[in-house]
Protein backbone atom coordinates (compact mmCIF):
# COMPACT_ATOMS: atom_id res chain seq x y z
CA UNK A 1 0.00 0.00 0.00
CA UNK A 2 2.74 2.35 0.72
CA UNK A 3 4.65 1.68 -1.81
CA UNK A 4 1.73 2.31 -4.42
CA UNK A 5 0.75 5.44 -2.50
CA UNK A 6 4.55 6.43 -3.27
CA UNK A 7 4.70 5.37 -6.76
CA UNK A 8 1.53 6.37 -7.99
CA UNK A 9 0.53 9.56 -5.88
CA UNK A 10 3.36 11.11 -3.77
CA UNK A 11 6.32 10.79 -6.80
CA UNK A 12 4.02 12.30 -9.42
CA UNK A 13 2.86 15.07 -7.00
CA UNK A 14 6.09 15.87 -6.11
CA UNK A 15 7.50 15.98 -9.67
CA UNK A 16 4.86 18.64 -10.74
CA UNK A 17 5.86 20.61 -7.45
CA UNK A 18 9.04 20.61 -8.03
CA UNK A 19 8.55 22.06 -11.74
CA UNK A 20 6.41 24.63 -10.27
CA UNK A 21 9.00 25.24 -7.58
CA UNK A 22 11.96 25.75 -10.55
CA UNK A 23 9.40 27.95 -12.53
CA UNK A 24 9.41 30.40 -9.84
CA UNK A 25 13.21 30.31 -8.85
CA UNK A 26 13.73 31.55 -12.19
CA UNK A 27 11.17 33.86 -12.57
CA UNK A 28 12.44 35.52 -8.72
CA UNK A 29 16.08 35.71 -10.31
CA UNK A 30 14.09 37.69 -13.01
CA UNK A 31 14.01 35.10 -16.00
CA UNK A 32 10.33 35.50 -17.19
CA UNK A 33 11.55 32.92 -20.64
CA UNK A 34 10.66 29.66 -18.80
CA UNK A 35 6.81 28.71 -18.97
CA UNK A 36 5.31 25.43 -16.80
CA UNK A 37 4.28 22.39 -18.66
CA UNK A 38 0.49 21.58 -17.85
CA UNK A 39 -0.28 18.33 -16.95
CA UNK A 40 -4.06 18.50 -17.76
CA UNK A 41 -5.05 17.84 -14.23
CA UNK A 42 -8.06 19.52 -12.88
CA UNK A 43 -6.26 18.82 -9.34
CA UNK A 44 -5.06 21.84 -6.88
CA UNK A 45 -1.68 21.05 -8.93
CA UNK A 46 -3.09 21.69 -11.86
CA UNK A 47 -4.69 25.11 -10.87
CA UNK A 48 -1.32 26.10 -9.91
CA UNK A 49 0.64 25.50 -12.67
CA UNK A 50 -1.85 27.07 -14.45
CA UNK A 51 -2.06 30.06 -12.15
CA UNK A 52 1.84 30.51 -12.25
CA UNK A 53 2.04 30.04 -16.46
CA UNK A 54 -0.93 33.49 -16.05
CA UNK A 55 1.30 35.19 -14.06
CA UNK A 56 4.46 34.52 -15.78
CA UNK A 57 2.98 35.97 -18.82
CA UNK A 58 1.07 38.84 -17.23
CA UNK A 59 4.98 39.59 -15.61
CA UNK A 60 6.58 39.25 -19.17
CA UNK A 61 3.71 41.69 -20.67
CA UNK A 62 4.39 43.82 -17.91
CA UNK A 63 8.19 43.61 -17.71
CA UNK A 64 8.32 44.73 -21.73
CA UNK A 65 6.05 47.49 -21.48
CA UNK A 66 7.70 48.93 -19.10
CA UNK A 67 11.14 48.24 -20.30
CA UNK A 68 9.43 50.23 -23.63
CA UNK A 69 8.12 52.95 -21.51
CA UNK A 70 11.67 53.51 -19.93
CA UNK A 71 12.95 53.49 -23.15
CA UNK A 72 10.58 55.99 -24.09
CA UNK A 73 10.11 58.24 -20.93
CA UNK A 74 14.28 58.26 -21.58
CA UNK A 75 13.99 59.52 -24.89
CA UNK A 76 11.23 61.69 -24.43
CA UNK A 77 13.11 62.68 -21.25
CA UNK A 78 16.72 63.28 -22.71
CA UNK A 79 14.52 65.64 -26.06
CA UNK A 80 13.14 67.28 -23.47
CA UNK A 81 15.94 68.05 -21.71
CA UNK A 82 18.26 69.24 -25.09
CA UNK A 83 15.14 71.23 -26.10
CA UNK A 84 14.86 72.61 -22.65
CA UNK A 85 18.44 73.56 -22.40
CA UNK A 86 18.81 74.88 -25.99
CA UNK A 87 15.58 77.10 -25.01
CA UNK A 88 17.29 78.26 -21.64
CA UNK A 89 20.21 79.19 -24.13
CA UNK A 90 18.18 81.19 -25.95
CA UNK A 91 16.32 82.77 -22.90
CA UNK A 92 19.55 83.72 -21.79
CA UNK A 93 20.88 85.06 -25.16
CA UNK A 94 17.22 87.09 -25.94
CA UNK A 95 17.73 88.31 -22.12
CA UNK A 96 21.05 90.10 -23.16
CA UNK A 97 19.81 90.97 -26.20
CA UNK A 98 16.76 92.82 -24.28
CA UNK A 99 19.29 93.89 -21.82
CA UNK A 100 21.19 95.34 -24.78
CA UNK A 101 18.25 97.13 -26.35
CA UNK A 102 17.00 97.95 -22.65
CA UNK A 103 20.36 100.40 -22.64
CA UNK A 104 19.96 101.36 -25.95
CA UNK A 105 16.96 102.77 -24.99
CA UNK A 106 17.93 104.60 -22.02
CA UNK A 107 20.96 105.94 -24.32
CA UNK A 108 18.22 106.95 -26.55
CA UNK A 109 16.08 108.99 -24.04
CA UNK A 110 19.49 110.46 -22.16
CA UNK A 111 20.77 111.57 -26.17
CA UNK A 112 16.87 112.55 -26.55
CA UNK A 113 16.59 115.04 -23.49
CA UNK A 114 20.21 115.93 -24.69
CA UNK A 115 19.10 117.33 -27.73
CA UNK A 116 15.46 118.78 -26.71
CA UNK A 117 17.50 120.81 -24.25
CA UNK A 118 19.79 121.72 -27.18
CA UNK A 119 17.02 122.46 -29.47
CA UNK A 120 15.78 124.80 -26.87
CA UNK A 121 19.14 126.10 -26.73
CA UNK A 122 19.11 126.74 -30.23
CA UNK A 123 15.82 128.46 -30.07
CA UNK A 124 16.24 130.59 -27.49
CA UNK A 125 19.70 131.86 -29.27
CA UNK A 126 18.29 132.00 -32.64
CA UNK A 127 15.21 134.25 -31.13
CA UNK A 128 17.79 136.56 -29.27
CA UNK A 129 19.88 136.28 -32.25
CA UNK A 130 16.84 137.46 -34.18
CA UNK A 131 16.24 140.37 -31.39
CA UNK A 132 20.28 141.27 -31.44
CA UNK A 133 20.10 141.50 -35.64
CA UNK A 134 16.82 143.17 -35.42
CA UNK A 135 18.47 146.04 -33.05
CA UNK A 136 21.58 145.66 -35.55
CA UNK A 137 19.13 146.63 -38.42
CA UNK A 138 17.96 149.50 -36.89
CA UNK A 139 21.63 150.88 -35.57
CA UNK A 140 22.57 150.35 -39.44
CA UNK A 141 19.68 152.54 -40.64
CA UNK A 142 20.52 155.15 -38.04
CA UNK A 143 24.27 154.82 -39.46
CA UNK A 144 22.96 155.17 -43.03
CA UNK A 145 20.94 158.55 -42.42
CA UNK A 146 23.70 160.01 -40.55
CA UNK A 147 26.22 159.19 -42.93
CA UNK A 148 24.18 160.31 -45.91
CA UNK A 149 23.61 163.60 -43.45
CA UNK A 150 27.91 163.52 -43.57
CA UNK A 151 27.75 163.17 -47.00
CA UNK A 152 25.19 166.10 -47.04
CA UNK A 153 27.56 167.93 -45.05
CA UNK A 154 30.54 167.26 -46.98
CA UNK A 155 28.98 168.21 -50.28
CA UNK A 156 27.79 171.69 -48.35
CA UNK A 157 31.66 172.10 -47.41
CA UNK A 158 33.06 171.20 -51.00
CA UNK A 159 30.49 173.33 -52.37
CA UNK A 160 31.51 176.07 -49.96
CA UNK A 161 35.37 175.41 -50.20
CA UNK A 162 34.63 175.91 -54.24
CA UNK A 163 33.45 179.06 -52.82
CA UNK A 164 36.76 180.53 -51.38
CA UNK A 165 38.32 178.75 -54.80
CA UNK A 166 36.65 181.47 -56.43
CA UNK A 167 36.85 184.46 -54.03
CA UNK A 168 40.51 183.33 -53.96
CA UNK A 169 40.46 183.87 -58.13
CA UNK A 170 38.69 187.36 -57.70
CA UNK A 171 41.16 188.36 -54.90
CA UNK A 172 44.10 187.40 -57.16
CA UNK A 173 42.61 189.22 -59.92
CA UNK A 174 42.63 192.24 -57.88
CA UNK A 175 46.12 191.75 -56.86
CA UNK A 176 47.06 191.61 -60.26
CA UNK A 177 45.28 194.95 -60.73
CA UNK A 178 46.82 196.56 -57.53
CA UNK A 179 50.11 195.25 -59.13
CA UNK A 180 49.63 196.85 -62.53
CA UNK A 181 49.11 199.84 -60.40
CA UNK A 182 51.77 199.40 -58.34
CA UNK A 183 53.92 199.65 -61.56
CA UNK A 184 52.48 202.28 -62.75
CA UNK A 185 52.49 204.33 -59.55
CA UNK A 186 56.62 203.17 -59.31
CA UNK A 187 57.17 204.74 -62.94
CA UNK A 188 55.13 208.06 -62.46
CA UNK A 189 57.27 208.41 -59.42
CA UNK A 190 60.48 207.47 -61.34
CA UNK A 191 59.73 210.54 -63.85
CA UNK A 192 58.70 212.66 -61.51
CA UNK A 193 61.57 212.14 -59.73
CA UNK A 194 63.41 212.99 -62.91
CA UNK A 195 61.12 216.01 -63.15
CA UNK A 196 62.31 217.36 -59.81
CA UNK A 197 65.97 216.81 -60.71
CA UNK A 198 65.60 218.81 -63.62
CA UNK A 199 63.88 221.76 -61.53
CA UNK A 200 66.38 221.64 -59.42
CA UNK A 201 66.05 223.90 -56.24
CA UNK A 202 62.20 224.57 -56.38
CA UNK A 203 61.84 220.14 -57.55
CA UNK A 204 63.27 219.29 -53.96
CA UNK A 205 60.17 218.78 -52.28
CA UNK A 206 58.10 217.72 -54.88
CA UNK A 207 61.01 214.85 -55.11
CA UNK A 208 60.73 214.14 -51.84
CA UNK A 209 57.07 213.51 -52.40
CA UNK A 210 58.42 211.22 -55.37
CA UNK A 211 60.31 209.31 -53.34
CA UNK A 212 57.31 208.57 -50.96
CA UNK A 213 54.92 207.46 -53.31
CA UNK A 214 57.99 205.21 -54.96
CA UNK A 215 58.78 203.40 -51.52
CA UNK A 216 54.60 203.27 -51.27
CA UNK A 217 54.52 201.66 -54.19
CA UNK A 218 57.39 199.54 -53.48
CA UNK A 219 55.88 198.10 -50.34
CA UNK A 220 52.70 197.87 -51.97
CA UNK A 221 54.48 195.67 -54.97
CA UNK A 222 56.05 193.40 -51.80
CA UNK A 223 52.86 193.52 -50.17
CA UNK A 224 50.82 192.27 -53.01
CA UNK A 225 53.50 189.56 -53.54
CA UNK A 226 53.17 188.08 -50.36
CA UNK A 227 49.58 188.32 -50.71
CA UNK A 228 49.39 186.46 -54.07
CA UNK A 229 51.60 183.89 -52.84
CA UNK A 230 48.67 183.57 -49.68
CA UNK A 231 46.34 183.21 -52.07
CA UNK A 232 48.08 180.97 -54.26
CA UNK A 233 48.81 178.43 -51.21
CA UNK A 234 45.24 179.22 -50.12
CA UNK A 235 44.21 177.94 -53.40
CA UNK A 236 46.15 175.02 -53.95
CA UNK A 237 45.44 173.96 -50.18
CA UNK A 238 41.52 174.67 -50.70
CA UNK A 239 41.95 172.46 -54.19
CA UNK A 240 43.59 170.07 -52.01
CA UNK A 241 40.61 169.72 -49.53
CA UNK A 242 37.77 170.00 -52.04
CA UNK A 243 39.68 166.75 -54.06
CA UNK A 244 40.00 165.05 -50.39
CA UNK A 245 36.35 165.92 -49.87
CA UNK A 246 35.19 165.03 -53.19
CA UNK A 247 36.80 161.22 -51.87
CA UNK A 248 35.64 161.14 -48.73
CA UNK A 249 32.04 162.22 -50.02
CA UNK A 250 32.78 158.93 -52.50
CA UNK A 251 33.32 156.92 -49.69
CA UNK A 252 31.05 157.97 -47.35
CA UNK A 253 28.69 156.63 -50.55
CA UNK A 254 29.82 153.70 -50.73
CA UNK A 255 29.73 153.41 -47.24
CA UNK A 256 26.13 154.48 -47.49
CA UNK A 257 25.38 151.77 -50.44
CA UNK A 258 27.50 148.77 -47.93
CA UNK A 259 25.57 149.85 -44.55
CA UNK A 260 22.40 149.65 -46.81
CA UNK A 261 23.26 146.51 -48.51
CA UNK A 262 24.36 145.16 -45.08
CA UNK A 263 20.76 145.99 -43.34
CA UNK A 264 19.11 144.33 -46.19
CA UNK A 265 21.64 140.90 -45.79
CA UNK A 266 20.45 141.36 -41.93
CA UNK A 267 16.97 141.92 -43.08
CA UNK A 268 17.05 138.07 -44.46
CA UNK A 269 18.66 136.68 -42.35
CA UNK A 270 15.94 138.05 -39.26
CA UNK A 271 13.50 136.82 -41.36
CA UNK A 272 14.59 133.32 -41.95
CA UNK A 273 15.86 132.95 -38.41
CA UNK A 274 12.53 133.89 -37.57
CA UNK A 275 10.82 130.94 -39.93
CA UNK A 276 13.84 128.73 -38.21
CA UNK A 277 12.18 129.27 -34.96
CA UNK A 278 8.89 127.63 -35.08
CA UNK A 279 11.22 124.57 -37.03
CA UNK A 280 13.06 124.37 -33.68
CA UNK A 281 10.25 124.40 -31.57
CA UNK A 282 8.05 121.07 -34.46
CA UNK A 283 11.81 119.10 -34.09
CA UNK A 284 11.87 120.08 -30.27
CA UNK A 285 8.18 118.39 -29.75
CA UNK A 286 9.12 115.83 -32.37
CA UNK A 287 12.07 114.99 -29.97
CA UNK A 288 9.66 115.21 -26.86
CA UNK A 289 7.12 112.45 -28.53
CA UNK A 290 10.52 110.03 -29.39
CA UNK A 291 11.47 110.57 -25.55
CA UNK A 292 8.35 109.49 -24.79
CA UNK A 293 8.38 106.39 -27.15
CA UNK A 294 11.64 105.62 -26.35
CA UNK A 295 10.77 105.71 -22.42
CA UNK A 296 8.33 103.26 -23.07
CA UNK A 297 10.21 101.14 -25.39
CA UNK A 298 12.80 101.35 -22.67
CA UNK A 299 10.23 99.88 -19.68
CA UNK A 300 8.87 97.51 -21.68
CA UNK A 301 12.27 95.91 -22.58
CA UNK A 302 12.52 95.83 -18.46
CA UNK A 303 9.38 94.18 -18.13
CA UNK A 304 10.50 91.71 -21.02
CA UNK A 305 13.96 90.99 -19.29
CA UNK A 306 12.09 90.37 -16.40
CA UNK A 307 9.79 87.76 -17.96
CA UNK A 308 13.05 85.75 -19.53
CA UNK A 309 14.44 85.97 -16.07
CA UNK A 310 11.72 84.63 -14.72
CA UNK A 311 10.86 82.11 -17.61
CA UNK A 312 14.70 81.10 -17.55
CA UNK A 313 13.90 80.47 -14.08
CA UNK A 314 11.17 78.33 -14.99
CA UNK A 315 13.08 76.20 -17.69
CA UNK A 316 15.44 75.64 -14.98
CA UNK A 317 13.83 74.21 -12.60
CA UNK A 318 12.11 72.19 -15.44
CA UNK A 319 15.42 71.30 -16.31
CA UNK A 320 16.37 70.21 -13.02
CA UNK A 321 12.96 68.01 -12.98
CA UNK A 322 13.50 65.94 -16.33
CA UNK A 323 16.92 65.27 -15.11
CA UNK A 324 15.65 63.88 -12.13
CA UNK A 325 13.29 61.79 -13.98
CA UNK A 326 15.71 61.07 -16.81
CA UNK A 327 17.52 59.18 -13.64
CA UNK A 328 14.06 57.65 -12.64
CA UNK A 329 13.86 55.98 -15.72
CA UNK A 330 17.46 55.14 -15.77
CA UNK A 331 17.05 53.58 -12.34
CA UNK A 332 14.18 51.76 -13.82
CA UNK A 333 15.70 50.64 -16.79
CA UNK A 334 18.51 48.72 -14.88
CA UNK A 335 16.03 47.39 -12.36
CA UNK A 336 13.98 45.95 -15.47
CA UNK A 337 16.76 45.05 -17.71
CA UNK A 338 18.16 42.26 -14.82
CA UNK A 339 14.91 40.23 -16.28
CA UNK A 340 14.43 38.04 -18.93
CA UNK A 341 11.32 38.18 -20.97
CA UNK A 342 10.00 36.48 -24.30
CA UNK A 343 10.91 37.75 -27.50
Amino acid sequence: MGVYFSNTIAKPLGAKIAGVVGVAERISTGDLTTSIELTGADDEIGKLQKAFQVMSKNLNTLIQQVQRSGILITTSATQIAASGKQLEATMNEQAASTNEVAATAREIVATSNQLVKTMDEVEYASQTTAKSAGDSQKDLIHMEKTMRMLADATGTISAKLGTISEKANNINSIITTITKVADQTNLLSLNAAIEAEKAGEYGTGFAVVAREIRRLADQTAVATLDIETMVKEMQTAVSTGVMEMDKFTKEVERGVDDVRNISLKLGSIIDQVQTLTPRFQEVSGSMESQTQGAQQISEAMMQLTEASSQTVQSLREINSAISQLNEAAHGLRQEVSRFKVVG
